[in-house]
């Protein structure tokens, strides 16, 4: 072959055209038009126009369309994937983090002691104050219900600053025990004792009363083992109890 006319692999320049025509065959099969292909080949200023007016939908003028939407446009046939430098995949990392929420997880929080009641407020008489406004709610939410259409509503209620006392146990130190409620949790009550000691009560195998009016209601810990933010939303059924 001519030097001229190869590369170094021996192949012709006219042979690396990265565009070709489709076979004959495939024109067929897809139902392309033949002249249309080699028109658009030839001439590109000439079809273009042609397909616009053949894409057109009626209804609209597609001299309009083409002026409007396509004419002196430029379209980007490709898309490239953007390379991203290692600054930048940090800034997007950043970008992340920030946008996140800023909340502590479980695991910070019980490193910085968030719900750990201090020595020096663990009196009973900081909490009176609890107890007061809770049994207004409790009194807005007792209304003029009997106790027994009222006790739906007490499983679903805040106890935090109720006045509860252990009344059965299988551990005999925890019968008596009584006290304001502090904090709840899934499993446990923390409560501020007569004395002013904190003490963490476990709901399972224990059986609670809450005195409220004239009434003493009975929780029955096994069956009361959820959050409280659980308890709003949970319909709760009856079910048989095996005394303790």
């Amino acid at each position: 072959m001519d030097g001229n006319n190869s590369n170094g692999n021996g192949l012709e320049k006219s042979s690396l055209s990265l565009y070709t025509q489709l076979p004959e065959t495939l024109h067929k099969s897809a139902g392309i038009d033949s002249d249309a292909t080699s028109v658009a080949s030839r001439d590109p200023q000439t079809f273009i126009p042609q397909f616009v007016g053949d894409a057109v939908i009626e209804g609209f003028e597609a001299d309009k369309v083409y002026s409007a939407k396509v004419k002196h446009k430029v379209f980007q046939l490709d898309n490239p994937a953007k390379e991203q430098t290692a600054a930048t995949k940090e800034q997007n990392k950043k970008r992340k983090r920030a946008n996140k929420s800023k909340a502590l997880t479980a695991k910070e929080k019980r490193a910085l002691h968030v719900y750990d009641i201090p020595l020096e407020s663990r009196k009973y008489e900081l909490f009176l104050p609890l107890n007061t406004l809770w049994k207004g709610y409790m009194s807005e939410i007792f209304g003029s219900t009997t106790p027994t259409a009222f006790t739906q509503k007490l499983l679903k209620a805040d106890l935090h600053g109720a006045v509860i006392t252990v009344t059965r146990s299988k551990c005999p130190t925890y019968i008596g025990t009584t006290g304001i409620i502090a904090q709840e949790t899934e499993n446990v009550f923390k409560i501020i004792t007569p004395s002013n000691s904190l003490r963490v009560i476990p709901k399972v195998n224990n059986v609670f009363s809450i005195p409220i009016r004239n009434s003493v209601f009975t929780l029955h810990g096994n069956q009361f083992r959820y959050r409280a933010s659980q308890r709003s939303t949970k319909k709760f059924k009856s079910r048989p109890t095996i005394d303790l």
